[in-house]
């Protein structure tokens, strides 16, 4: 690990000593592979920190073969590094053509994928997490549940729609709400990505609900905050899971809440709602308890 890590220090202090304070403005953290599937979640990743005006962060995790140096401690075969750093090297080059002045760290880890995103998540305060929505569902509840258990960080799936998507919030930033408005943060990731995307935000919300009142409030809150953000309903009379799903093709970004008290908990747990996260046919953001 030593061999990896030692070098990033310095990298690493001055990446935190310039990132700029805000609640989105955590560094963006992207799992890349050698086979360069996630080239949708690396530019969408880069393009995304470039938006906030936060770093980059290009993971790339591998099993190593076991080897022992010279005095019989573990360590890991060069021709494996090089070959990890070119990996890594190459993800750079493509998320500089999305934003030449990026700041971008490296992180190779020779071990588990989830192990690695999460230790640079817990480096990183409101870290967004990025997984091209190719990689396994098993990686995706697994990583849901570090994430939202010992760190700040929200984790995004990218599955980029078809061009010229359409639907009744094409465009548009989506995000769905529980009876209590959903957790402040969640509403807050909400408004603001719809205003950095300069586009609306369309609030998905149970018709029948008895506290319909008290979601409205809490959203006509963020609206004091965000009054150039125009924003529409869709009162369901079914699943919200369900009409979340059918707005989410055309949407620029679909959010969820990781809290644990309303419908969007079961989304943790691997239920029906889960499938809101795995099946969402655009980028979805499940925003972390913050």
């Amino acid at each position: 690990m030593k061999l990896f890590r030692g070098w990033q220090g310095a990298e690493a202090a001055a990446d935190r000593a310039s990132a700029p304070s805000g609640p989105d403005n955590g560094p963006v953290i992207v799992l890349v592979d050698e086979h360069t599937t996630d080239v949708e979640a690396l530019e969408w990743a880069a393009a995304e920190a470039a938006a906030r005006g936060s770093g980059l962060r290009i993971v790339y995790a591998f099993r190593f073969p076991c080897l022992l140096d010279p005095v019989g401690n573990p360590t890991v075969d060069l021709q494996a590094r090089e070959s990890a750093e070119d990996v890594v090297t190459v993800a750079v080059r493509r998320a500089r053509r999305i934003a030449p002045d990026l700041r971008i760290r490296t992180h190779v880890f020779p071990g588990r994928q989830v192990t690695a995103l999460v230790t640079e998540a817990r480096e990183g305060d409101r870290a967004l997490v990025v997984l091209g929505h190719g990689r396994r569902s098993r990686l995706e509840r697994t990583l849901t549940r570090r994430l939202t258990r010992g760190t700040t960080a929200s984790l995004a799936v990218i599955g980029l729609s078809k061009h010229g998507a359409v639907g009744p919030s094409a465009g548009r930033v989506v995000v769905g709400v529980d009876d209590n408005g959903g957790p402040p943060a969640v509403l807050g990731f909400a408004f603001r990505a719809a205003r950095r995307r300069g586009t609306g935000l369309t609030v998905v919300h149970a018709a029948a609900s008895s506290r319909r009142r008290s979601v409205e409030d809490a959203v006509q809150i963020w609206r004091m905050a965000y009054p150039e953000v125009d924003v529409q309903w869709d009162f369901t009379r079914g699943p919200i899971d369900s009409a979340v799903l059918a707005e989410s093709p055309a949407a620029a970004l679909t959010v969820l809440g990781a809290d644990r008290h309303g419908w969007l908990r079961r989304v943790v747990r691997g239920s029906a709602s889960y499938n809101v996260l795995r099946l969402a046919r655009g980028p979805v953001v499940m925003v972390g308890t913050v």
